[in-house]
């Protein structure tokens, strides 16, 4: 308790030392997919064809402070939903489409029955970083560019599965969110994140900031008894930067 409290008090100790000081609310959209493996060869083939890219939200805020020019360390909190789309094309009579839907009872032959999943990873994640401005130090005023390197703490805070049926339905209904996802998620993760960033000068302190970032789990996200996953997103984020101090 004591070494803790100690370590908190030096690193916020720390952080005072630096120069000027940014904070950043963040939102965008997050493009994720996932890195399937499995010891069923005919099971990963059918999944690669059918798991696509799905676009999800991310929001937060960050903490950034600028010790050195040209140089920023940040932290900040993030809710990040991530995951990826899975299709089943032709249902038929008596088909089960998910085991807490129950059999397909629709008779109707008027369309093909189709089914689409979303699989949902929602985090509370924690991220820690670097920016390296990478446009030249005397445009800083209108403008800067910076390259970013970071490492985030991922927790799980829940995760559900989107159903939407096509050319059928169960009990009347076409669109279903349950939580058995069928996987069994990891509630603590972390990825690595790189990417790069710009920022335009508004008006005195306030800055618009633009930002493209890629980032993979280090460790698996979620697996069952066939199979095992890893999540990976690029993400497109704009924020408003704003100085709040230089001491």
């Amino acid at each position: 308790m004591i070494r803790s409290a100690i370590t908190i008090v030096f690193a916020i100790s720390t952080i005072l030392t630096f120069g000027q000081k940014f904070i950043k609310p963040i939102v965008g959209v997050n493009f994720s997919n996932r890195i399937l493996t499995s010891a069923y060869t005919a099971r990963k083939d059918s999944l690669d064809k059918s798991d696509r890219m799905k676009a999800f939200p991310v929001a937060g805020i960050q903490f950034l402070f600028e010790k050195e020019p040209g140089r920023e360390f940040y932290f900040g909190i993030h809710y990040l939903d991530n995951g990826f789309s899975r299709s089943r094309y032709d249902y038929h009579f008596l088909d089960t489409v998910h085991p807490e839907l129950g059999q397909i009872f629709d008779l109707s032959q008027g369309a093909q029955k189709n089914a689409f999943f979303t699989y949902h990873f929602k985090y509370l994640e924690i991220p820690v970083g670097c920016n390296f401005q990478i446009t030249p130090r005397h445009k800083m005023h209108q403008f800067t560019g910076w390259f970013n390197i970071a490492f985030m703490s991922q927790f799980l805070i829940k995760q559900n599965l989107g159903i939407f049926l096509e050319g059928f339905s169960i009990n009347g209904q076409n669109t279903f969110t349950i939580n058995n996802t069928n996987y069994t998620a990891a509630k603590a993760n972390c990825a690595l994140q790189t990417g790069s960033r710009f920022d335009i000068n508004i008006k005195g302190k306030f800055w618009t900031t633009i930002e493209t970032v890629m980032r993979i789990n280090l460790l698996p996200t979620a697996k069952n008894s066939t199979e095992s996953l890893r999540l990976w997103n690029a993400s497109a984020i704009v924020g408003l930067r704003y100085e709040i101090g230089d001491f």
